[in-house]
């Protein structure tokens, strides 16, 4: 192989593997996504071709030109998929919050993304961020970040191994890439697979197995069997489609051999087709269809999920079949637009003029600035004086709490509180906190609500409640959580017996704690980043359905405690008329929005609804004073919490006619 040729069968190869990842995106192949194992191992067979090639011809590796034929290969075409959605992003396209796509955006352009999924992957908010239509340029980060460092490593392991053939070359890709597929089994298992997913060190293998291929080819003789090829070919087709049948999820034992088992069977096909081309798999893959799919297929590629993201039911009122249509045919246009006019073009160009060369920094600086511009945080919700709707149910076990002989309630010494919970609980406290500090007669002293927390996320719950109790001295202890959602609902009585004695920790004599408060669980809407509208309504219904065991559960366990555990209804404020709301009405008739684009979390209004809601109710039994007025409105309403992620707490209003969503089932 002592110069590079056109294989007709890799077109194909690229074909198949944009065929599975769209499929997969599409939500019709489970474990399509092993369409992006295929080009790293493809992309790593062919950049190493093209490196072996020049090293035999010339002797040496021009490492400035291949840069610059990688950057002329891929750069025009991303640029103009960030700039359209910038401009769209700018236009107030429907499917994209512009503050949370700049650093995606960057990212994109740094060749960074993958990194940055995993910093984001590694929040808890990452769950409830509007879908990034550039979620899936983290493939292209980690194929250009070995575009950069491979040639570096391969000019240094040819040099080591001059005097022994290429020896060190093939022994060094084998080692590296031994290393990084043992490191991603591990990490799988210790990191989580997100990051082994994404990460480069963890994926690098599938690259350097492509370049061991290639090494292998340009050593070996002509082939004497191709009927062993042909076989060889054959099985290996079969073992790739039977890792993407059953690699959705995808199951522990992918990480455990199972992807390596199907990088291994793609490099057959690869190494095969090149081989033996008369074979029925490169005669198969060499059809004009699977060759012009491929031929498009990085632009198809940068395409497919932004399409895919803003073509939704929502948005264009279609469904099924036709819904399908619009996708495909958009996102096969946007490709072919981007291929033959941007990319072709710009690809063949004559670049040793300096005007050419100057629109490649002038390309990226338009980009850059249409990004950053596009992607200014929006005006941040407003807070509103709040009108509490009549209660639908009353407190359960709302007895008054006899405080002990001696102590009187003051402004100089006020009831404590400690607030519990997860990050729905996190986000309602500022507006709790400053609702119940209003009466001048309660002083929150400690908040250890955060995202996750729940009695079967904190193992150490038995130690960890006292510590806090302990520690701070709380007279009132108010809560709400929903990670024990899925436990309640599996073993209800379990959980009945375990949140009891939870509450039983905190009241226990001598502690000091005079109330426990458990709040319903406020209303969840469908989650809007759930593309499919049957997929959503079913997440939705069943997560409403464990949230009311939760609930029961709740309000059952602080019949336990009478005179000291109180359960409060939410309901009249974020179900009423078994209706969810995202905007709810103000004092003056006026509509604001109470949650966060997740339809989960709250924005400054829903959490001083919420904080009213607990005065309002705690006012007979702790025998609270009014609220000062114009509590609504102070300086907590600022609080970090409503803009995390940046952008969740847009300053907007509802649709026309805006009457909610119902609620599936029994409110939660």
């Amino acid at each position: 192989m002592a110069e590079h040729r056109y294989w007709p069968s890799l077109d194909g190869v690229r074909g198949v593997a944009i065929a599975a990842v769209i499929a997969f995106h599409l939500g019709y192949l489970g474990g399509g996504f092993v369409g992006v194992d295929i080009f790293f191992v493809l992309s790593g067979f062919l950049i190493t071709s093209l490196l072996l090639s020049e090293q035999a011809a010339s002797g040496t590796i021009r490492l400035g030109a291949f840069w610059a034929r990688r950057a002329r290969r891929l750069l025009p075409a991303l640029l103009l998929l960030v700039f359209a959605l910038g401009v769209y992003a700018l236009a107030g396209g429907p499917g994209v919050v512009p503050s949370q796509l700049r650093s995606p955006a960057v990212a994109t352009l740094l060749y960074f993304a993958n990194w940055q999924q995993v910093v984001a992957g590694h929040s808890y908010f990452a769950q409830y961020q509007a879908i990034n239509p550039l979620m899936h340029t983290w493939s292209l980060a980690v194929e250009e970040q070995y575009y950069l460092v491979w040639p570096l490593l391969f000019v240094g392991l040819v040099y080591l191994g001059r005097r022994r053939s290429r020896r060190a070359l093939v022994i060094g890709t084998a080692l590296l890439a031994t290393a990084s597929a043992l490191w991603m089994g591990v990490a799988a298992h210790v990191l989580g697979p997100n990051r082994a997913y994404l990460g480069t060190d963890t994926r690098m293998w599938e690259l350097l197995v492509g370049g061991l291929g290639a090494m292998a080819l340009q050593s070996a003789a002509p082939t004497r069997r191709p009927a062993w090829w042909s076989a060889a070919t054959v099985l290996a087709v079969g073992g790739v489609a039977l890792g993407i049948a059953l690699g959705a999820g995808p199951p522990a034992w992918m990480w455990d051999g199972g992807l390596v088992a199907i990088a291994a069977c793609a490099l057959v096909v690869v190494v095969g087709s090149v081989r033996h081309p008369g074979g029925p798999v490169a005669r198969l893959l060499a059809l004009a269809p699977l060759r012009g799919l491929g031929r498009i297929s990085y632009s198809l590629y940068l395409w497919h999920w932004p399409v895919i993201v803003l073509l939704t039911t929502a948005d264009t009122g279609l469904s099924g079949a036709g819904l399908l249509s619009c996708r495909l045919a958009t996102m096969t246009g946007a490709a072919c637009v981007s291929s033959f006019v941007v990319e072709q073009p710009l690809r063949r160009a004559d670049w040793s003029r300096w005007w050419r060369r100057a629109l490649v920094p002038a390309g990226i600086v338009t980009v850059v600035g249409v990004v950053l511009v596009a992607t200014v945080p929006p005006v941040e919700a407003s807070a509103a004086r709040v009108k509490l709707p009549p209660a639908t149910r009353p407190a359960r076990s709302a007895a008054t709490i006899t405080l002990p002989a001696g102590r009187v309630v003051t402004p100089a010494d006020p009831l404590r509180a400690w607030i519990v919970g997860d990050s729905v609980m996190d986000d309602s406290a500022p507006g709790v906190t400053a609702a119940l500090e209003a009466t001048g007669d309660v002083r929150v002293v400690a908040n250890s609500a955060f995202g996750g927390w729940g009695l079967s996320t904190d193992k150490t719950w038995a130690t960890d409640l006292p510590r806090i109790v302990s520690q701070y001295h709380p007279d009132i202890v108010i809560g709400t959580w929903s990670w024990d959602d899925e436990l309640a609902q599996q073993n209800p009585q379990a959980y009945l017996v375990e949140l009891t004695a939870a509450l039983r920790s905190i009241l226990a004599p001598g502690n000091g704690v005079e109330l426990v408060v458990l709040l319903q669980f406020p209303q969840v809407g469908p989650n809007p980043y759930v593309l499919d509208p049957l997929t959503q309504a079913s997440a939705w219904t069943a997560q409403n359905a464990r949230q009311v065991i939760w609930n029961d559960i709740a309000s059952e366990a602080v019949r336990f405690f009478p005179g000291q555990a109180l359960y409060l209804p939410t309901d009249q404020l974020f179900a009423p008329g078994d209706r969810y709301f995202t905007w709810n009405r103000t004092a003056s008739g006026a509509w604001i929005r109470a949650r966060k684009l997740d339809d989960t979390h709250m924005c400054p209004y829903g959490a001083a609804e919420l904080g009213s809601l607990v005065v309002d109710d705690l006012t007979p039994v702790l025998g609270l004073q009014a609220m000062a007025p114009g509590w609504e409105l102070g300086s907590w309403v600022h609080d970090p919490n409503f803009n995390d992620p940046p952008g969740a707490c847009p300053d907007d209003q509802p649709p026309p006619r805006y009457a909610g969503v119902t609620v599936p089932g029994p409110p939660s």
